[in-house]
């Protein structure tokens, strides 16, 4: 009997269990408490209202060793996560950012979503209360997405020094697209003997040197939000690679990239500008301060009076050897004025007005030596390797200094200096050789005070006021004026820039189409 039933078997082998059709699809499993972090970090290049709707669809791609990435674009620039490999065959779709981003909002961080594409359906499965629960997401052909190049090349590593003056100077750079040569941080190796790295917006320039890079010419670091997130700055250290323009007058690429992001731009074809030539090379007077007049001004700076103004402006009073900071607003004309204690203080007397946070930003970095010449020239913060230099600014408003403690001035000019308007000067940003501005000397110039001044009538000082505040008033209007005219200059920049990047988009398309033969 049992050697009938193994002959039956034998010629009669049981069915194999039919395989279902979710087990079929190609899948891609992503750890939910990852997924989100990405997407956070993601969404700070994708459109909230794209021009095109590929720019707001999400790359999920496998590669053929395992590799997971995850890729969005604004059609400039390309920003890849890259996570844990997993076998499988390889595989890419588009799937919809916000619709993925929904989904996975509502899902708990130690669970795993499953995304599975079939033809042109695109499919996320997770467990809802323990059951499997299955929903449809938008996506796209993904033959859409834009190519962007393969970079062979290792790349250059740049070391924890470089990446943080990167980081220090674009937080200095201007965002004004008409200034397109300083939107963004130069790695200069003109000098073979240091290299430097240099972020300015034309009002205050950050540099830090002593490095060495690998480069041969100066390239240029375009500012994207996505470079100051703490998920590409704490990703341990940072490569940068140049993909030359694959034929003349093309664009080439630049990629910064670190353990697992990547950020993939195209190059910029400026100039750099002639920075050195703003770095005053005298000074008049130095300010070192301790570490308990670091503590004293970090903390105290935001909260003097006239935060609410645009630029922030504080006086600072070099008196016999010490240091005051004075600042006011419409509420108190007269000022609050600050001593500030544990500054050594060397030098002539003299008064300089600058925005309190560009005083702020050099401290927070360790900047605590700040060199004077006077009231019209650049003041520098420096430290070790590293320097802010911070151009001043205009002085009205507040009445003379007056030391909190009786000192006998040598200077009885000094009120007079204090109260005379100062000019705020551009810092040039022109690639052109200019000769350098001599550094004006404000104390021998001003003539001397009459021994017996007559004082003024009332009537006098209150018409002169009058008129102060009416040209005042016709000043804040022209500059309100000027306000409106660069907003609608940016507007119009970012419509054409818009429109440019979807007619390079369909010469892309064409070109691939005239490519196809039949």
């Amino acid at each position: 009997m049992h050697l009938l039933c193994g002959w039956l078997l034998r010629f009669h082998p049981s069915p194999k269990p039919k395989t279902s059709t979710k087990e079929n699809l190609m899948e891609i499993k992503l750890p939910v408490s990852e997924l989100k972090a990405a997407l956070s970090a993601l969404a700070r290049i994708v459109s909230r209202s794209p021009s095109l709707p590929v720019l707001d669809m999400l790359r999920i791609s496998r590669s053929h060793d395992g590799i997971v990435q995850l890729q969005a674009t604004d059609l400039e620039s390309f920003v890849s996560y890259r996570l844990e490999g997993q076998p499988g065959e390889p595989l890419e779709m588009l799937v919809a950012f916000k619709s993925l981003s929904r989904a996975v909002k509502g899902c708990s961080p130690t669970d795993q979503i499953t995304l599975a594409r079939d033809n042109d359906t695109t499919v996320l499965r997770s467990l809802l209360a323990g059951r499997p629960v299955e929903r449809s997401l938008e996506s796209m052909d993904p033959q859409q997405w834009p190519e962007i190049p393969a970079f062979q090349d290792a790349g250059i590593v740049l070391d924890d020094g470089i990446k943080e003056g990167i980081l220090r100077a674009l937080s200095c750079c201007t965002h004004e697209i008409t200034r397109a040569a300083i939107m963004g941080a130069w790695l200069d190796v003109t000098d073979p003997e240091a290299h430097y790295v240099m972020g300015t917006d034309g009002r205050h320039l950050y540099s830090a040197n002593s490095f060495h890079i690998d480069l041969k010419d100066p390239v240029f670091i375009p500012h994207h939000a996505f470079l100051e997130r703490p998920e590409l700055r704490n990703d341990g250290p940072w490569s940068l690679t140049i993909q030359p323009p694959e034929h003349e007058g093309g664009m080439g690429w630049l990629q910064i990239k670190s353990k697992r992001w990547a950020f993939t731009t195209r190059q910029q074809d400026h100039s750099m500008p002639n920075w050195r030539l703003v770095i005053p090379d005298s000074r008049t007077a130095t300010v070192v301060f301790g570490n308990k007049a670091t503590a004293l001004l970090l903390d105290v700076l935001p909260k003097l009076p006239g935060k609410d103004d645009p630029h922030q402006p504080i006086r600072l009073d070099i008196v016999d050897k010490r240091l005051l900071v004075t600042a006011g607003d419409k509420s108190t004309p007269q000022g609050t004025t600050l001593p500030v204690e544990d500054a050594v203080v060397t030098g002539d007397n003299l008064t300089i007005t600058v925005d309190r946070n560009f005083a702020l930003k050099a401290l927070k970095w360790g900047l605590t030596e700040m060199a004077l010449i006077d009231a019209l020239s650049p003041l520098v913060f420096s430290g070790p390797g590293r320097r802010l230099v911070a151009m001043p600014m205009r002085t009205e408003g507040l009445s003379p200094v007056s030391v909190p403690e009786p000192v006998e001035s040598t200077t009885p000019t000094q009120p007079t200096i204090q109260e005379e308007p100062i000019t705020e000067s551009p810092m040039p940003t022109n690639t052109e050789e200019t000769t350098e501005p001599q550094p004006v000397n404000r104390l021998a110039a001003l003539p001397e005070a009459p021994t017996t001044p007559e004082p003024p009538a009332k009537p006098t000082i209150r018409s002169v006021i009058e008129q102060i505040d009416g040209i005042r008033d016709s000043l804040r209007s022209t500059v309100r004026q000027f306000g409106d005219v660069v907003e609608s200059l940016r507007s119009v920049e970012k419509d054409r820039k818009t429109t440019d990047k979807e007619v390079e988009l369909v010469r892309e398309k064409l070109r691939a189409l005239q490519g196809v033969s039949f």
